[in-house]
């Protein structure tokens, strides 16, 4: 937990001082941080500020595979799978990154993972 609670804050500053550095990527990765950690007593996670971090991703990145991905990854959490589709197929359409191909490629098997067990919901 405590190398959560370092990235956590690590990600927080990168915040502070230029929230929209690569696109917001910062918010995607509190984020993804917040729903993945388990809550209170153990830890800080935490959906509800997981969501606000994530909507500010998406607001500085509306187009972007990550953002998209994880708020997907999230709503099919809270069981919103209609909500959840429309991401994961908007990060499916996302432009490649070309720094980023291995990257875009496992993320994308990720997306049509999750796709799959979301329509297997709806």
């Amino acid at each position: 937990m405590s190398l959560a609670k370092k990235s956590r804050d690590c990600l927080l500053e990168a915040t502070r001082i230029d929230p929209a550095a690569l696109r917001g990527s910062a918010y995607t990765s509190l984020g993804a941080l917040y729903y993945k950690v388990p809550g209170w007593p153990i830890g800080f996670g935490d959906h509800d500020k997981a969501s606000g971090f994530l909507n500010k991703a998406l607001e500085l990145n509306p187009d972007g595979i990550d953002p998209n991905y994880f708020i997907g990854e999230l709503l099919y959490e809270k069981g919103e799978y209609s909500r959840s589709l429309q991401h994961l197929q908007k990060a499916l359409a996302a432009p490649p990154r070309p720094d980023r191909p291995v990257a875009d490629a496992g993320r994308r098997a990720e997306i049509n993972t999750l796709v799959a067990k979301v329509r297997t919901k709806l």
